[in-house]
């Protein structure tokens, strides 16, 4: 083995360990420069890395629109095993409003396909009690969506102003959410807590 390298050292051929080592630093970049090159819009996800979302399938989004040459993939929410991810439905559902469309009516095919999914999430998790305040300075959107008058909108705005003002400091913070007047707060205020 020695013989062998010293025979490859002296032509100038670097050792097999350090070519391996160079090739495995070099394919991640390569990899991370083709993904840059596709022409695809992602759409708006919520803790998935940009990386994750170019690598699901057509068939983990909503709606997937094609126009000029440009694909617009829209409402990612199964991962990449094809599982259903309800937090990020929720989030889709949430930020519909958010999204632009290059066909607007594209917008209502994709909200009846996430709302059949919310639905059977929404049948099966709200026949059963809130036994305990849901801390909203942590509670994930498919612990809020649980609170009586709050639906996936208001869950994505309780989570985004959580997210600019770091954290509720009193139960009474969450007024300041847009949508969150008196009534709703009346609604929602024994079923919450900031700690």
């Amino acid at each position: 083995m020695d013989h062998l390298w010293e025979k490859q050292h002296r032509r100038g051929i670097p050792p097999l360990k350090d070519r391996v080592r160079r090739s495995t630093l070099f394919v991640p970049f390569v990899l991370l420069f083709i993904l840059s090159l596709i022409n695809e819009g992602s759409g708006l996800c919520q803790g998935w890395p940009d990386i994750k979302i170019r690598l699901l399938s057509d068939e983990s989004f909503a709606v997937v629109e094609v126009a000029t040459g440009k694909k617009l993939r829209h409402c990612p929410h199964h991962d990449l095993n094809g599982e259903l991810d309800m937090e990020q439905v929720i989030f889709c559902l949430g930020t519909l409003e958010k999204k632009t469309w290059l066909y607007p009516e594209n917008k209502a095919v994709s909200r009846k396909h996430l709302e059949k999914h919310y639905g059977r999430f929404a049948k099966k998790v709200m026949k059963s009690e809130i036994l305990q305040p849901v801390n909203i300075n942590s509670a994930r959107l498919t612990e809020l969506v649980r609170l009586p008058q709050v639906g996936p909108v208001l869950a994505v705005k309780i989570a985004e102003y959580r997210g600019a003002h770091s954290s509720y400091f009193i139960i009474e913070d969450i007024k300041n959410v847009e949508g969150i007047g008196h009534a709703i707060f009346k609604a929602i205020r024994y079923y919450i807590r900031t700690d």
